[in-house]
């Protein structure tokens, strides 16, 4: 049996889940198309290095972070400020390094590079060169530097080689050529030039070549053939490498010039040594920016040689990577950052984003060092920055264009109150922020409205989930469940509630089963009794959603203890008013047919009384209906009213019944008067019925006593009887309507109406009447009302 409300259009019904099964395909395809576009693109950009101007300056400033090692074997003799404020300005003489090259000669290094250019003869004195020419020779591995000169402003470089005396004596001649990127950063040499016929070793390869130093591989950067073959004569240029800074100006060990000169220099920090002699004086014009200095301090060219011999020497190499490598370097970060904002959470892909842009960092730092590579990192950053806000954007262009059709929608609903219109004024996110405005109020009034109704429910109502787990309840379940000791609802199992509630008519069969929640979802309900001994009427009623899916179960407890107890009531009533109402009627009836016999015979008085009991008795079982009925139904007329008065009035009425049977009534009265709140009629009719009921149980010659006492915010009002008493089996049905004892002789047998009467006037003025008696010595009957403070009128 399907339950759902058919209150949406039966074309809205077919086309919802038709636009949810397709809304999966869409997202997929459009996430597609994105991965495809921005992967292509960034890949694009690295491979033509657009962006070569960013990764380059980017991967400077990550080359900062860290530092590559020095070889000691490299020493520079600077020639710094203090050498030209004690040598003097600038040219010198060349005597003078013929005498520092004595100087350094002496300590054994293992070779020496002069990084002077010395293209020109002395002009100061002839016999210079000669003097430094012997120096040379006498050391045996000098190596001297070679330029390439514009001819005359030409553009056209010509090669200046050192003088042919001074060359000479030389055991090498190497170019200092580097290489100037646009942005004038000095990035990377050859190692190799010349000019097709003769060539040339970089300065710092040259002067290791002096030492005795062969490269462990071939030598790096070797560049495939041109495709076309350079003209004859032109300058052609091999072995181009990245220079691998060591570290910012000053990283390799350097003395003064002027300190060498001097002989102040220890032979031992130069023995063994790679020398080399150059300026790092700022006024001497040879500096330029590096990757590790900036553009704020630039680093002396003879230091630049010191980077290239302490790459070569360690075997350091730093290469550009390629294209295929810049490619899977800038592909496989940006697909993770697509797949990661695909099927993750919007904040665990931004997460994911932030996390990729570090490791990109790190790797684009980490790489020259651990594999000699350095990467193109700026599309990768580029293209995972991009995937987070395009896949978000795209998103929210999907998720409003279904809000807005779901507004659009219900605005058009009327099983509800209707929303207000949406503004159809100012730009487009104002619009929608009207709209989800209009829609949140709609939610939270429904939610309002539907928690109202649920409250309102006289019944325990319960809402549970697909298994059971108790979502949420109204008031009547929390009042039914507190009074069994139940404090917290909401998470709880149906079973472990309604755990101790058995079908009717049943000790041990459960109300509820579990695999009802399991098997085909339909409305059941069924009679239960609980651990109180209450009648119940368990239902649970399946909800679904648009799909036709069980979402939640709605479970009701129904009280219908007054109606069974009723039914019970006119069950024993109608049995009981067909044996006690018909047998006096039927003997009277049928001493009247006996009568009948013999018309003219005089009536007996024996039967005249026997008719007469008979007919008071029905009568008084149809009084005692009456007040019971009175006590149950009536609406009370609540005055201030003194109990001892009541009382009092309770013992003259019965006072002729006690006489009769020689009862004494001791009555026992507070100082002042006992007020209270009470119909006087009927609370005065209960204390009447209990009075008397003592008085006829009661032996015989006996006392009877009754009072009101102060117990404190309340009086208690006591009666008590020398009859046979009762057992505590006797006790519990005492105040049933219709019960009457088993020893109760039938001169005194009552209808069983009476105190059931005084029961429920008591409870109606909210005391609680209870019996104390045992066998054979007499019962006490005793109950409490409010006191009132008011005087009595």
């Amino acid at each position: 049996m399907d339950t759902r409300p058919a209150t949406e259009p039966l074309t809205s019904q077919l086309l919802e889940p038709i636009a949810r099964a397709r809304r999966p395909r869409t997202r997929w395809l459009e996430w597609c198309l994105l991965a495809v576009l921005l992967l292509a693109a960034v890949v694009a950009l690295v491979c033509s290095r657009g962006l070569e101007h960013m990764d380059l300056a980017l991967n400077d400033q990550l080359s900062r972070l860290g530092r590559q090692a020095v070889s000691p074997d490299i020493v520079i003799v600077a020639i710094d400020d203090q050498s030209l404020n004690e040598v003097g300005r600038w040219p010198w003489r060349r005597a003078i390094h013929a005498a520092a090259l004595d100087q350094i000669t002496a300590a054994g290094p293992r070779a020496v590079g002069l990084d002077l250019i010395l293209v020109e003869p002395g002009l100061e004195d002839p016999l210079d060169d000669t003097l430094l020419a012997d120096a040379m020779a006498r050391n045996g591995k000098v190596v001297l530097p070679m330029v390439l000169m514009d001819a005359q402003g030409t553009g056209r470089l010509a090669r200046a080689s050192p003088v042919p005396e001074l060359a000479a004596s030389a055991l090498a001649t190497g170019h200092i050529h580097l290489e100037i990127d646009n942005d004038g950063i000095v990035r990377s040499t050859f190692l190799r030039e010349g000019d097709g016929q003769t060539w040339w070793d970089h300065f710092s390869l040259a002067v290791l070549r002096a030492g005795g130093f062969t490269p462990a591989h071939t030598l790096p950067g070797l560049r495939a053939p041109a495709a076309h073959p350079p003209s004859p004569g032109a300058w052609q240029r091999d072995h181009w490498i990245q220079i691998p800074f060591a570290g910012p100006a000053g990283s390799f060990a350097r003395v003064s010039y002027a300190d060498v000169l001097k002989g102040k220099v220890p032979a031992a920090q130069l023995a063994g040594k790679y020398v080399l002699v150059g300026a790092t004086a700022a006024g001497m014009g040879d500096a330029y920016a590096t990757p590790r200095s900036g553009q704020a301090e630039l680093m002396p060219g003879v230091e630049i040689a010191a980077n290239v011999m302490n790459a070569l020497l360690l075997d350091q190499r730093l290469v550009r990577a390629s294209a295929w490598q810049n490619a899977w370097f800038t592909a496989v970060p940006v697909a993770l950052a697509l797949l990661a904002v695909l099927l993750l959470t919007p904040t665990a892909s931004l997460l994911v984003s932030g996390a990729l842009l570090l490791v990109i960092l790190a790797a684009t730092a980490a790489a020259p060092s651990t594999l000699g590579v350095q990467f193109a990192p700026t599309a990768a950053l580029l293209g995972v920055l991009l995937a987070y806000p395009l896949w978000v954007w795209r998103r929210l262009r999907a998720a409003m264009g279904y809000l807005l059709e779901e507004f659009q929608r219900m605005e058009t609903r009327r099983e509800l109150p209707t929303m207000l219109p949406a503004a159809r004024s100012g730009d487009l996110l104002d619009r929608h922020i009207d709209a989800l405005q209009n829609a949140s109020a709609q939610l939270r009034n429904l939610n309002r409205f539907v928690g109202e109704t649920l409250n309102s429910l006289p019944d325990a109502t319960l809402i549970a989930d697909a298994n059971g787990q108790v979502l949420a309840a109204n008031q009547a379940a929390h009042r039914y469940f507190a009074d069994r000791q139940v404090a917290r609802l909401r998470g709880q199992h149906l079973s472990a509630l309604l755990e101790g509630v058995y079908r009717a008519g049943t000790a041990q069969q459960p109300v509820f089963d579990t695999e009802r929640l399991a098997g085909e979802p339909e409305p059941w309900g069924s009679e239960a009794r609980d651990a109180d001994g209450r009648d119940l009427l368990v239902r649970l009623v399946p909800c679904f959603n648009t799909d036709g899916q069980t979402t939640s179960w709605i479970a009701s407890l129904v009280d219908i203890t007054p109606i069974r107890e009723a039914e019970r009531q006119r069950d024993v009533a109608l049995r009981f008013i067909s044996h006690d109402m018909r047998s006096p009627q039927s003997s009277i009836l049928a001493l009247l047919a006996v009568q009948r016999l013999d018309p003219d015979m005089p009536v007996p008085q024996d039967t005249l009384e026997r008719i007469e009991r008979h007919a008071r008795r029905t009568l008084d079982l149809a009084e005692e209906f009456v007040q019971l009925a009175r006590a149950e139904s009536s609406a009370y007329q609540m005055s201030t009213a003194d109990l001892v008065d009541l009382l009092d009035d309770a013992v003259d009425e019965t006072w002729p019944q006690a006489q009769a049977r020689g009862v004494r009534i001791e009555v026992q009265r507070p100082d002042g008067p006992a007020l209270c709140e009470a119909d006087r009629g009927l609370l005065g009719r209960a204390l009447t019925n209990l009075l008397g009921n003592a008085v006829k149980y009661t032996a015989a010659h006996t006392t009877v006593s009754c009072g009101v006492q102060r117990a404190g915010s309340a009086w208690r009002v006591s009666v008590t009887d020398q009859g046979p008493g009762m057992t505590a089996e006797e006790q519990q049905r005492l105040f049933r309507p219709f019960s009457r004892l088993d020893h109760e002789q039938s001169a005194t047998r009552g209808v069983g109406l009476g105190l059931a009467f005084v029961r429920t006037v008591v409870e109606r003025h909210g005391g609680h009447i209870q019996v104390s008696s045992e066998p054979g010595r007499g019962s006490t009957f005793h109950f409490t009302l409010a006191a009132s403070e008011s005087r009595a009128p």
